[in-house]
Formats: structure tokens, sequence, C-alpha cells
């Protein structure tokens, strides 16, 4: 895959909105969504782009209280913008994974491209042909039973800063997925339709429905050992972004589309270890800043004869509730190395101490698989010593 092939993929279809416009002359524009589809919205600033409006941003914005008064600025994602000249795989790539969304907006001269995911998956394809999905899915998977209530899908949701859920039976195999589009779709916009007049009986669907009755079904499984090549070819299929890993109907894993390119950045960059931060209403500032950088390094250099390589992305979202000034601040670590990939997640009171703690939590998660690879060694050079 070259620059050329790169910009035969550059679509020029998309809207344009003011960063000063309130939510609720974007909220509309929801309604054209459709799940994966190529559809985007930048928002500008004077005569500068300054980034997008997700799906997922719209829908947080029409469970608002006041649409009307809240500008599009407090939820516009600010993004990278490539140049045509900077344009190449692993740049492109890091664009996707740094920005989360589902479209890289590239510089055209005066005006503007953009590539979506699935167009450069597709190109990708062929780069992942021996790659399992074993070796690029999240073994932590989220879940909540069918009784459950959606209250508690979304609290959950919530609390791991993730979009979707995967929804089990008593036996604890997959009976469904909820997504926050799904209780938007299917509790809150009906009920806000029911409070004008529209409809009828929607007005009796709460969050305390279980989410058996709000799930999508049936879910598209696939199995660990499968290849990589065919579950973008699933993904861009059915036009979904996750793709829940079974066994035997039981959850094993979940893959996204994120967690592949990611996977493209680790085994094609050759660096000792690479650093993504994501915030979600955080600002960090250069305190905050070198403070995590001081606790990463220090957390690399610990381990830096165990693992060759290794891309370590950090999610951080801030919640409402405060302490003594600090606020509450949930934290996500992944990092892929070549010996494994761990996730861990912590809270704490303030961003320095939430990933410290979180840092602490990984470190203990890293010293078991080290002490495990050894205990192996050792049962292996026994075997050898006895038997060969």
């Amino acid at each position: 895959m070259d620059t050329e092939n790169l910009k035969e993929i550059i679509r020029e279809e998309y809207e344009v909105i003011d960063a000063d416009e309130t939510i609720s002359k974007v909220i509309p524009y929801l309604d054209r969504y459709e799940p994966d589809s190529a559809y985007a919205i930048l928002v500008k600033e004077g005569k500068k782009i300054i980034g997008v409006i997700r799906e997922r941003d719209l829908l947080r914005g029409s469970v608002m209280v006041n649409p009307h008064e809240t500008k599009i600025k407090s939820f516009a994602v600010k993004t990278g913008i490539l140049k045509v000249s900077d344009l190449e795989p692993t740049k492109l790539a890091r664009r996707f994974v740094e920005d989360s969304t589902p479209f890289v907006i590239v510089q055209l001269n005066r005006k503007y491209g953009l590539i979506y995911i699935n167009d450069f998956l597709e190109l990708l394809k062929s780069d992942l042909k021996k790659v399992k999905i074993r070796d690029v899915m999240n073994p932590n998977v989220v879940t909540v039973k069918t009784f459950e209530s959606a209250a508690k899908a979304l609290a959950t949701m919530r609390n791991y800063g993730i979009d979707r859920i995967v929804v089990v039976d008593d036996n604890h195999k997959v009976s469904g997925i909820l997504t926050v589009k799904d209780i938007v779709d299917r509790i809150i916009s009906p009920r806000k339709r029911a409070r004008m007049g529209e409809g009828s009986g929607e007005k009796e669907k709460t969050l305390s429905i279980m989410v058996e009755s709000v799930m999508s079904y049936p879910v598209i499984t696939a199995d660990a050992k499968d290849p990589v090549s065919e579950i973008i070819d699933m993904m861009v299929k059915n036009k979904i972004s996750s793709i829940v890993i079974a066994r035997d109907g039981v959850p094993e894993g979940i893959v996204i589309k994120k967690d592949i390119l990611e996977y493209y950045l680790r085994k094609s960059i050759p660096v000792s270890y690479d650093i993504q931060i994501v915030t979600r209403d955080v600002e960090l500032d250069d305190f905050e800043k070198d403070a995590i950088s001081e606790d990463i390094n220090k957390f690399m250099r610990k381990f830096k004869d165990f693992f060759k390589n290794a891309l370590m992305s950090i999610y951080i979202k801030r919640h409402k509730e405060i302490f003594r000034g600090l606020p509450l601040i949930f934290v996500r670590i992944k990092l892929s190395t070549d010996k494994k990939t761990f996730f861990v997640s912590g809270e704490s009171w303030g961003v320095e101490f939430a990933i410290h703690a979180t840092l602490k939590k990984l470190e203990r998660e890293v010293l078991k698989e080290k002490e495990l690879l050894v205990d192996q060694r050792i049962q292996q050079k026994v075997y050898e010593e006895f038997f060969d």
C-alpha cells in the first residue's frame, strides 16, 4: 500500500457546521446516520476546520437538557489534519487511533477530503492475511445480563468508558448487544416524542426496562482462530463496528476497528514504545502532562527488558463528581506488547492520581505475566533435563 492507493479512497462528501451553532441545529443530522455509514460533519471556527462531530457526540447532544443553548464547540472533537504529502499508512492509522473517529481529514490544497476507516481497512486486508483474531481481540468483555435494566447497562458503559455492552443469558452465552444509540433510539427519543404528543404508548418505556427488550440481536460472532481479514469483511458487509468472539456461545473477546489498527501500528512501527492519549471532558495542563509523562516513563523503564516493543493507549474521562476541588477521573489503559496485550482501568480524584493508580494496576498485571513466563521456562528446563 502506498500514497497513490490512499489518494484513490479520498472522498469529498461532507457537511460543515459553524462551531457557534447550537446542538439543536445539528441533532436532525442524527436521523441521516446509518450504522457505520460514510457520513461526516466537520466543524469550522471562522474559516478554519477545528474538528468533527461524531455520531456518539450527536447522541450525547440529543439527551441534553438544554440543546438550544449549548454550542457545537462544546461537543466538537479536535482532530489532526493530514496533508496529502504526509499521506502514508502508519500516519493515517495513527490519526484514526488517536482521534477515535470513523474518518480522517485530508488537506487538499484549499479544500478537504476524507478517508473513511472502512475503506482503509479494506486496503489493509492484504497486510493482515496471516493474522488471527486472537492476536488483536480484547479478551476483557464487559457484559450485562438479559434481565438487568437499561439503566444498569448505561451506568456500566459509563464506568468503563465504552459505548456498547455484550448481553448474556444465565448461562453466560451471548444473547445480544446493546449500544448507547439503541438506548437513545428505543427509550429516550420515543419518550420525547410521546411528551410532544407524537405516538402512543411509547412513554411507558423507561431506563428501568430490561435490556432484553431493547438490545440488538442476533449478534454476529466469530472464532478466535478466524483470520482478521474475514472480520473486516464481516464488519463492512454488516455495517457494524465490533464483532463478539465466542466459543460455544460464550464470549471470550471482542474486536473493534481500533484494535485492528493498533495491532497494525504495533507491527509496523519499529520503536521501543509509543504512547497515545485520548481525553474526554479533560484539559491537561503542563503540570499534569509532565506528571503523566514521568509516571509512564518510569513504568516503561521498569519493564524495558521484558518486552521489546509496546504501544500504550490511555483513555482519560472526567466524571461530574468533585471532591475537595478534584474531579473524579476514569482511566483505561491498553498496553500492547510483543508478549501479551494488557487491559486495566481505574478511577481516582484528579488526573495525576488516577493515572498513577491505574499504572500500578497495570504493573501488577505485567508482573503476574512475567512470573508466569519464568515458571513456564523453569518447568521446560526441568522437563528437558529429565526427559531429553
